[in-house]
C-alpha cells in the first residue's frame, strides 16, 4: 500500500513542508487490533520510513510534533520516536511496535509541521469494540477539530460544513456482517436462538442475561458505534444531514451477503418474509453487483468498500437485529404509557396539528414507511405490471411526466412496505419473551460495551462487568441516539417518545410510579426529569415491566424457579391484562406485491372465450 500510494507521489520520501506544498507524509499508523493480518508489516515500514529519512533530516531542520492539542507530554512526540512515525493502538492489545497507547473516547494527537497543524482541520476518535479482541478500537475521523482545541470565531464549525464522519472499524465490523467475537464472553448453547430457536420460548424479564457474550456482545459493539458516530457533536447534527461511512478491515462482501439467503443462519424474526421487499431486493443487488466486481482478473477486481453507514445498515443483519430491537422496546414504552403513565405527559395520540397518528395501535404501521437517509430505488421483478402500466399510458399520452415520475416514486415508498405486518394483540400485555426481548433491547441499544475483566476496563477507561444483569447502567441519551441512528424516529413522533423515555427515567429512578406531577405545560415533562441519565436496569425492568429485582441464581434451586416474579404494585399486575400468546397479522392478498396475481380474472373469461374442457 505505502510503495503504490505514498512512494510514487512527488516528494513523499521526503518531510512535507508548507513552502514544498505537495506531497504526502505518513507519520502515523493507526492499529485497530493485534492480529497479524492488520500489524505484520508495521516493522518493516518503519524501519523503511526511518532509512529515507534520517539523511534527509541532516539537510533539513523541520520539527514534527503533536499540535495544538497536545499534552506537554504528546508534543515531541513524533520525534522521539523511530522514523517520526507513531504506531498507535489499544492501551492492553500490545500491537508489534506499539508507541502510543490509546483507550475508549480519547483523541488521537496528530502531527504538525510547522504550521501545517492537521490537529486544526480533523480529529481521530477513539471507540473501544471488545469482542473480535477484548482491546479492538475503531477510530472516527470526524472533519471537526477535538473538544480540548479552542476555536477563533473563523474557524467555527460553521465554516467546516456538515459533519463528516468516516469510521476505520477494522475486524468489529464488515460490509454484511462482523467479525467473530473470539474474544468475548462465553456464550451458552441455550442463548444461541438461531441454533435453539425453541430456547427463547422459555425466557421472561427475569432471566439471566450476559450481554458480554458472543452476537449480544456483537450487538452493542455495533450499537456503540452507531450511537457515537457523531462524536461530541450529536447535539449539532441531532436535526442535520450528516455524511458517515465505514472502512473495513477486509472484503468478505460477497461472502457475508451470500450466506444471508440460507435462512439457517438468520434468527426466525428477522427473516426474509418478516422484512420489508425492499431489503430482500437490496441486499440481493448489492450481492450481485459485490460479485461482479470481485469475478474481475486479479488486477481488475474493484472493491465495494467503504459503503455509507445508512446504506450498510440495509445490508448488515447485525443493524438490522439493532432495528428490530428498537422497534421492541418502542412497541412496549408505547404499552407502557397507554395503560401506565397515560395521566403524566399529555396524549400521544394528539399532535400539535390536532391529527390522531401516534397511538400504540397504529406505530407499526407508521414505521414501515420510515424512509432511510441514503435510500435509492431498487428495480425488481416486483414492478413489473406497475412499470408496464405507466409505459402504456406514457405511450397513449395519458400520463404526463410530472405524474409518470409521481408514479415511479410511489413503487418505492410501497415496496418499503412489509408484506406482513405484525403488531401486539391490543388491550393484552406483552407475553414473557417478548418482555425479555423487550429487557435484551434496553441493554443492547442504551448500555455502551462492557470489558471482558477488571482489569481491562481501567486500562481501557470502560464499564466493569457485572455479574447481576440488574445492574447493568443504561444511559438514556444513548438510548434516543441509537433510536435516531436506526431511524426509528420520525420528525413529528420524536419529541413525544422522548418525552415518554424522560418520564421512563425519572419513574424509574425515584423508584415509585407515584411521585411525578404533571408539568404545567403540557408540551413537555418536568424539566427536571432530564437531569437524570444513568439507571440501573433492574429499576427500568420494574417501571417498564414490572419485573421485580430478585435475579434468580443459576445455583440455588428455589431461586432458579423458571417462574417469572412481578411485582404486586406494578402497574402491570393493577391493571389485570392478560398476557397475549400471540400477534395480530395483517395482510391484505388483493394489494399485497406478493400475492395479488391470485385474484386477477380468468383471462379466457375476461376475454369472452368460451373453453371446452
Amino acid at each position: 500500500i505505502y510503495e503504490q500510494y505514498y512512494s510514487l507521489h512527488p516528494r513523499s520520501n521526503a518531510f512535507v513542508t508548507p513552502s514544498t506544498r505537495m506531497g504526502i507524509a505518513l507519520h502515523s499508523i493507526l492499529c485497530t487490533h493485534r492480529h497479524h493480518d492488520h500489524t505484520a508489516g508495521v516493522g518493516e515500514l518503519v524501519e523503511h520510513l526511518e532509512s529515507i529519512r534520517h539523511d534527509f533530516k541532516k539537510k533539513t531542520a523541520v520539527v514534527v510534533h503533536g499540535g495544538v492539542g497536545a499534552s506537554e507530554g504528546q508534543k515531541n512526540l513524533f520525534d522521539r520516536v523511530v522514523g517520526n512515525v507513531v504506531v498507535v493502538g489499544a492501551a492492553m492489545e500490545r500491537v508489534p511496535h506499539q508507541t502510543l497507547f490509546v483507550k475508549n473516547g480519547c483523541f488521537i494527537p496528530l502531527p504538525c509541521i510547522e504550521d501545517n497543524d492537521m490537529n486544526k482541520f480533523v480529529s481521530i476518535e477513539v471507540i473501544n469494540v471488545p469482542s473480535h479482541t477484548r482491546g479492538s478500537v475503531v477510530y472516527a475521523l470526524r472533519n471537526r477539530v477535538a473538544p480540548d482545541i479552542a476555536l477563533t470565531l473563523s474557524e467555527s464549525t460553521e465554516a467546516m460544513g456538515p459533519l463528516q464522519c468516516h469510521l476505520f472499524t477494522g475486524d468489529a465490523i464488515f460490509s454484511g456482517g462482523g467479525g467473530v467475537p473470539f474474544e468475548s464472553d462465553l456464550e451458552r448453547a441455550s442463548d444461541n436462538f438461531i441454533k435453539n430457536p425453541k430456547n427463547l420460548q422459555s425466557k421472561n424479564g427475569s432471566s439471566k442475561i450476559r450481554p458480554g457474550a458472543g452476537a449480544l456482545a456483537m450487538e452493542r459493539c455495533f450499537a456503540e458505534v452507531l450511537a457515537r458516530a457523531n462524536g461530541p457533536w450529536s447535539s449539532e447534527t441531532a436535526r442535520k444531514s450528516i455524511y458517515s461511512m465505514i472502512y473495513p478491515g477486509h472484503e468478505y462482501t460477497t461472502d457475508l451477503i451470500m450466506r444471508q439467503f440460507d435462512q439457517k443462519n438468520i434468527p426466525g424474526d428477522l427473516r426474509w418474509v418478516h422484512l420489508p421487499p425492499s431489503t430482500f431486493f437490496e441486499a440481493a443487488s448489492h450481492y450481485y453487483v459485490s460479485a461482479h466486481r470481485r469475478a474481475l482478473a486479479q488486477k481488475t477486481k474493484l472493491l465495494t468498500i467503504p459503503l455509507p453507514l445508512q446504506k450498510e445498515q440495509i445490508f448488515n443483519p447485525t443493524f438490522r437485529s439493532l432495528k428490530r430491537r428498537g422497534e421492541q422496546l418502542i412497541n412496549a414504552l408505547l404499552l407502557w404509557y397507554e395503560f401506565g403513565a397515560r395521566s403524566l405527559i399529555p396524549d400521544l395520540t394528539e399532535t400539535k396539528s390536532g391529527d390522531k397518528t401516534f397511538s400504540a395501535r397504529n406505530f407499526v404501521q407508521k414505521q414501515s414507511h420510515m424512509k432511510s437517509l441514503e435510500e435509492q430505488s431498487v428495480f425488481t421483478t416486483i414492478f413489473s405490471n406497475d412499470l408496464e402500466v405507466i409505459l402504456q399510458e406514457m405511450r397513449s399520452r395519458k400520463l404526463s411526466p410530472s405524474l409518470a415520475a409521481d408514479r415511479l416514486e410511489s413503487l418505492r415508498v410501497r415496496l418499503n412496505e412489509r408484506a406482513i405486518g405484525r403488531r401486539p394483540i391490543p388491550n393484552t400485555l406483552p407475553n414473557h419473551k417478548n418482555v425479555y426481548l423487550g429487557v435484551l433491547a434496553l441493554i443492547v441499544l442504551g448500555s455502551a460495551p462492557s470489558a471482558v475483566t477488571v482489569s481491562d476496563a481501567v486500562v481501557m477507561n470502560m464499564a466493569e462487568p457485572v455479574d447481576n444483569t440488574d445492574h447493568i447502567m443504561i444511559s438514556k441519551k444513548r438510548l434516543v441516539a441509537s433510536l435516531h441512528a436506526l431511524n426509528l424516529q420520525t420528525d413529528d413522533f420524536s419529541i413525544r417518545l422522548e418525552d415518554m423515555i424522560d418520564l421512563l427515567w425519572k419513574e424509574a429512578k425515584s423508584g415509585s410510579g407515584h411521585n411525578i406531577r404533571r408539568s404545567d405545560d403540557e408540551n413537555d415533562v418536568e424539566s427536571d426529569c432530564n437531569e437524570v441519565d444513568i439507571v440501573e436496569l433492574g429499576w427500568l425492568k420494574l417501571t417498564l415491566f414490572g419485573v421485580t429485582l430478585n435475579q434468580r441464581s443459576k445455583f440455588c434451586l428455589p431461586c432458579g424457579n423458571p417462574r417469572p416474579a412481578y411485582s404486586e404494585e406494578s402497574w402491570v399486575v393493577s391493571s389485570k391484562l392478560k398476557r397475549a400468546k400471540g400477534e395480530l397479522v395483517r395482510h391484505d392478498a388483493e394489494k399485497c406485491l406478493l400475492c395479488r396475481d391470485v385474484f386477477m380474472p380468468c383471462p379466457y373469461v375476461e376475454r369472452n372465450i368460451s373453453v371446452a374442457f
